[in-house]
């Protein structure tokens, strides 16, 4: 299943919170996109946190994988997480 996941950085934290947790947090985003877990990931523009595709068996399932991250943890990071199927519109025209 396809999920979709809006992680926001905590307002409770200064960037100088977040800075020594940086490394660790890109390592593991790119050990779970080497896994095949994560699919996509964009840094949002407002600077606010990522947006990141998954490819997990359930929500609950992204939730475990996204609650590895180092900023997650920490309880510098929250995400809103939404699982998809395909839109039903293409399956009434196929």
């Amino acid at each position: 299943m396809k999920v979709i996941a809006i992680a926001q950085r905590s307002t409770e934290h200064s960037a100088e919170d977040f800075a020594p947790h940086l490394e660790a947090e890109a390592h593991r985003a790119l050990t779970l996109f080497a896994e095949q877990s994560f699919r996509e990931l964009y840094s949002r523009t407002d600077g606010k946190g990522a947006i990141i595709v998954l490819e997990a068996a359930s929500e609950d399932e992204a939730r475990e994988k996204l609650e590895s991250l180092p900023l997650a943890k920490l309880g510098m990071l929250s995400f809103d997480i939404y699982g998809t199927q395909p839109y039903r519109g293409f399956i009434a025209n196929l």
